[in-house]
């Protein structure tokens, strides 16, 4: 079910371009890590997200409704049509988001930190670009050090904008992640319930295809 809400949601805005007047970056082809966050994750546990969000929101079961609105830039949207689609927010459900690559990441290891002594824990997912910034294994570093309850989820669908990961990176990134003797997964479900059963870090590196535009936005001649 939390499939086809996802999926009819994003291609409701593909037909509604016209009446969008900020860059949204559908998640169509994301779905799977979708429904393992509605699955495994509570209102209390934590998910921060970056710029393709949509589908990790309506998966921590916050409102499509006011989803909706704040990317039409209404009043009545979740964060009063400032945010647009790249920077929502949604504290009664522990959800944050950022239109900067890699700009929560930190933040969710100092979550973690901050909540170890709780039974929450906290999963961050980011996309393979993310990977690319230097945040990520200082906090990797910081997070086995301290055995923090937090999962990162790296949604790799192989592209950043239009340069393929071959072009960009030399080197897989589980084996990498590996070497920090974190725990890595193939599947985000078995990610999160490993961090919730021994509170320790644990990354899973989830490979897709998106089935979209890297970002979608209504053209000049559109708006005018």
């Amino acid at each position: 079910m939390i499939i086809k809400l996802i999926t009819n949601f994003e291609k409701k805005l593909q037909n509604n371009l016209k009446h969008i007047f900020c860059p949204i970056h559908l998640s169509l082809g994301h779905e799977k890590v979708a429904k393992d966050i509605y699955d495994t994750l509570k209102t209390k546990d934590w998910l921060y997200s970056y710029h393709r969000n949509h589908h990790h929101y309506l998966a921590k079961r916050g409102s499509e409704k006011k989803l909706w609105d704040e990317i039409l830039g209404k009043k009545s949207g979740l964060n009063k049509g400032y945010a647009g689609s790249q920077s929502i927010t949604d504290a009664r459900i522990n959800f944050h988001a950022s239109a900067i690559v890699g700009g929560l990441i930190g933040v969710a290891a100092g979550t973690a930190f901050a909540i170890k002594k709780t039974n929450n824990i906290v999963v961050c997912c980011i996309g393979d670009a993310g990977t690319e910034q230097g945040v990520f294994w200082e906090s990797l570093n910081f997070i086995k050090l301290y055995n923090l309850p937090i999962v990162y989820i790296c949604e790799n669908n192989k592209k950043s904008v239009d340069a393929h990961i071959k072009e960009r990176q030399a080197v897989s990134i589980t084996p990498r992640v590996k070497s920090f003797k974190i725990k890595t997964f193939k599947s985000a479900k078995k990610a999160i319930l490993f961090c919730k059963k021994y509170r320790k870090p644990a990354f899973a590196e989830i490979k897709l295809k998106l089935r979209c535009a890297h970002i979608n936005m209504a053209t000049m001649t559109e708006l005018v």
